[in-house]
């Protein structure tokens, strides 16, 4: 999966838009359409750092599934062992590995900040490409 300026649809679909613009757009062709960056004139590394931020922040929500303002190690787990859309199921120790790794101090439970300095010291995303396969 490519991140950069020739391929930026995946991006688009991180960056907060108006209804209007939401209303404007039908199916495909909002994909064909330059990225829209909501004001942002940074850099290609200020992009991927906010694609990063909402990478994180994404899992996290996804991953708080009691709404607690934190991630358990066994909501983690449970919530990754599910089977997905296209019937992969992860190996009990592949998602345990993984909160291994975001949880490095083994604290076993874990604050928004936390998580995501976890998530983020495991999936680094560059220009043009992710680092780590997402599965």
């Amino acid at each position: 999966m490519k991140i950069g300026s020739s391929s930026d649809s995946i991006y688009q679909l991180f960056l907060p838009r108006s209804k209007t613009e939401a209303a404007s757009d039908s199916g495909a062709e909002q994909f064909k359409q330059p990225l829209r960056t909501s004001g942002v004139t940074s850099s290609d590394d200020s992009l991927v750092a906010a694609f990063q931020a909402r990478l994180a922040e994404s899992s996290f929500n996804r991953n708080d599934t009691n709404g607690d303002g934190f991630v358990d190690r066994e909501e983690y787990i449970d919530n990754n062992l599910q089977e997905r859309a296209d019937g992969y199921k992860p190996e009990l120790a592949d998602v345990q590995s993984t909160w291994n790794q975001i949880d490095a101090n083994g604290k076993g439970r874990l604050s928004e900040d936390e998580y995501k300095e976890g998530f983020n010291s495991i999936l680094k995303v560059s220009m043009g490409h992710f680092d780590k396969p997402i599965r």
